[in-house]
């Protein structure tokens, strides 16, 4: 008979074994020893049953053993580890997700402020910070979209406000007695204080640019007003020169009270129904000037009929059409609707 041939056995490791790591608390458990027999020389018992019923009086002794669970010593994972090596952190483990997701929710919280904050700094920015009219090339009343119907001897006016046309009787123009302003007066006024942010609309001293930047608020301050023609008058002097300056709007605003007094058009009927242009392009007005003819070339046919045109003393005979000349001191260029006959200007 052949030998019977062994069975080939598996290869072996040398490596030590490794003891499994774990994260679970050591556990305690109390063990009580039963009460044993008093072997006390000095303590007799008559009976067995005596001795018995003594040692169950004794109190028994208890013993805490705790167990814990096995762990890799210190000197053994320094004496496995090789000279030289690398120990790269762990990729897993509770502590890196509790990294992770913290670093996660940061960055979530960071761009949720972001946000809120991007929101509501540009809701607090007036209405006029991002008027079209900041570029020296823009063009007020088209940027509007405000125009002015006419039929039947009415005048209505039309303003394009959140994609809806709105029509407005001449009595709703008039911030200067009203207590409301409306939709038009505060879209031109809006685009007025563009001009303003970009610096081609200047004022004086006493200012009165800020009865334009109430009624872009949409306020309407008593004794503050400014007639809608003479924000259109503004309006058409931006568009063409590069710099305008007023130096006269309201005077009841102002508490000024000179020239014609209480009954200038700058103070009856609530004041700021005339505006003085004092510069245009950085030049001085004096009403007889070429900047100033010019201007009044542009507007005559615009202003209503009876509208004042002052400085008549300071320049030679010009033809007008819808201008009423006045006298007027030569520092300036006086635009007058006191006593003119519609509450709009013509579209040029």
């Amino acid at each position: 008979m052949t030998p019977r041939s062994e069975r080939p056995s598996l290869p072996q490791s040398s490596a030590p074994s490794r003891s499994r790591r774990t994260y679970r608390a050591p556990v305690v458990v109390d063990v009580q020893e039963p009460a044993e027999l008093s072997t006390d020389p000095g303590q007799v018992f008559v009976s067995r049953r005596e001795r018995v019923e003594a040692e169950r009086q004794r109190p028994a002794k208890r013993e805490r053993i705790v167990v814990k669970p096995t762990r890799r010593e210190l000197s053994a994972r320094r004496t496995t580890q090789q000279p030289g090596a690398v120990v790269a952190a762990p990729r897993q483990g509770i502590f890196r997700k509790v990294h992770v997701t913290h670093r996660k929710r940061f960055g979530f919280h960071a761009a949720v402020l972001l946000a809120l904050t991007a929101f509501f700094g540009t809701a607090a920015l007036p209405a006029y910070a991002s008027s079209a009219e900041a570029s020296p090339m823009g063009n007020a009343r088209t940027a509007l979209a405000v125009q002015t119907l006419t039929g039947g001897g009415t005048t209505a006016q039309v303003v394009s406000r959140d994609g809806m046309q709105i029509a407005e009787s001449p009595q709703m123009l008039d911030s200067t007695m009203n207590t409301s302003v409306s939709p038009s007066v505060e879209a031109l006024a809006v685009q007025l204080m563009g001009a303003v942010a970009s610096g081609r609309l200047v004022g004086s001293t006493p200012n009165h640019i800020p009865e334009i930047a109430d009624l872009a608020e949409g306020n309407a301050v008593p004794g503050c007003g400014v007639d809608y023609r003479v924000l259109q008058s503004i309006s058409v002097a931006l568009e063409h020169f590069s710099q305008v300056g007023v130096s006269d709007i309201n005077r009841r605003c102002t508490g000024q009270i000179e020239g014609a007094g209480t009954e200038s058009s700058h103070y009856a009927n609530g004041g700021g129904h005339a505006v003085d242009f004092y510069l245009l392009d950085g030049a001085p007005l004096t009403g007889g000037d070429s900047r100033s003819l010019e201007l009044i070339s542009i507007l005559d046919p615009l202003v209503p009929n009876g509208s004042g045109l002052g400085q008549i003393n300071c320049r030679s005979s010009i033809s007008v059409e819808n201008f009423k000349p006045f006298d007027d001191t030569c520092n300036h260029l006086h635009i007058d609707f006191g006593n003119a006959t519609a509450p709009t200007l013509a579209q040029g």
